[in-house]
């Protein structure tokens, strides 16, 4: 614990009775206790010591806010103070700034804690000094108290924040000082909508909030995703049979134009027929009849295998939104879909099915 002694003792006691009139029952004192900072430490963690370093800033640029009357501001800067260091010497000044802008029961709390610190550290002005603001400060508190009823206790997960400081059900329906004005309180829980309720408390008023049921909260699900692994396979196999047809197309205008040509009357280019309705072939002629019928049959092909790929790719991807949640088997598209594709020497086919 860190101890924010004065320059010299005495000094330090003349402040520290002057700071807070003894005899003012009501009155709140007029400034806080001047305190000096803790002679340096020699050694230690060099994190430890920056952040004491930090502390002692924050304490003494705390202390100048307070002599210019910017006690909120003055507040802050000693609580954070205090977090990083819990020198005791900073507590008493929060318990002051705190008394300064009414919020008397964190003031009540923290000068409690000062008699505490005080007795520990044998320092009788402090205990003194202490001792006299809880005094003053006791009969002003405000009290609220949460009454939790059993439906709501009954809620799994519940929890209740008073001003953001979390509440244990050990403290539910219990008489709990506060500090005076508006107080938010906080209901929340897993699967329920939060509830927010909210009570102003005055000085020596005993108030009490009653906790409400919560709402079930609607379960909110992220959109499925639009590219499932079907789709993709889909949109694939249906890219795959454009291509194919488009080849299928291609082969077929080939052969079309090898059939004229070999139907041609050229006696070195076609396959004319003389009167006794007998054909006759050129080489080329051949040749062309040849490619004619290679190209017919690539392109029957090429094109029963486009269509059969673009009809099972266009009903993969139609089928194959995130709600499907099994995989469908190998030849099958699932909810009762099966297709069969064959290939022969000059043909191919498919079998769409689906049972019910």
């Amino acid at each position: 614990m860190t101890i924010r002694l004065p320059v010299t003792a005495t000094a330090a006691v003349l402040v520290l009775a002057l700071a807070v009139p003894p005899d003012a029952a009501a009155q709140t004192p007029t400034s806080a206790p001047a305190l000096a900072p803790p002679p340096p430490r020699q050694g230690g963690d060099t994190s430890q010591t920056d952040t004491r370093a930090l502390a002692e800033m924050l304490f003494f640029t705390a202390r100048g806010l307070m002599d210019a009357g910017r006690f909120t501001e003055a507040c802050a800067k000693l609580a954070e103070s205090y977090r990083l260091d819990a020198a005791a010497g900073t507590l008493l000044n929060l318990a002051v700034c705190n008394e300064k802008i009414g919020k008397i029961a964190s003031a009540w709390g923290e000068f409690r804690d000062s008699v505490s610190e005080a007795r520990k550290q044998n320092r009788p002005d402090r205990e003194q000094l202490a001792s006299e603001r809880v005094k003053v400060l006791e009969p002003e508190l405000p009290f609220l108290t949460i009454k939790v009823p059993t439906e709501v206790r009954a809620i799994t997960g519940i929890e209740i924040t008073r001003n953001g400081i979390p509440l244990q059900a050990a403290a539910w329906d219990t008489d709990l000082p506060v500090d005076p004005g508006k107080i938010e309180v906080v209901e929340s829980a897993p699967g329920y909508k939060p509830k927010t309720l909210f009570v102003n408390v005055t000085n020596k008023e005993h108030a009490t909030l009653n906790a409400e049921p919560l709402e079930l909260a609607p379960i909110v699900r992220p959109p499925p995703p639009f590219w499932t692994t079907k789709r993709e396979i889909g949109a694939i196999l249906f890219g795959a049979g454009v291509v194919a047809a488009g080849v299928g197309t291609y082969f077929g205008i080939q052969a079309i134009n090898d059939v004229n040509t070999s139907n041609g009357t050229g006696i070195t280019t076609g396959c004319p027929t003389d009167k006794a309705g007998t054909q006759h072939c050129s080489q080329p002629g051949f040749n062309a009849m040849q490619n004619a019928n290679t190209e017919a049959w690539v392109s029957d092909i090429t094109i029963g295998v486009g269509a059969a790929a673009g009809i099972v790719g266009a009903i993969l991807f139609a089928t194959g939104g995130a709600h499907e949640t099994t995989q469908a088997p190998p030849g099958t598209m699932g909810k009762g879909w099966s297709w069969q594709l064959s290939v022969g020497p000059r043909s191919t086919g498919g079998l769409l099915t689906k049972s019910f």
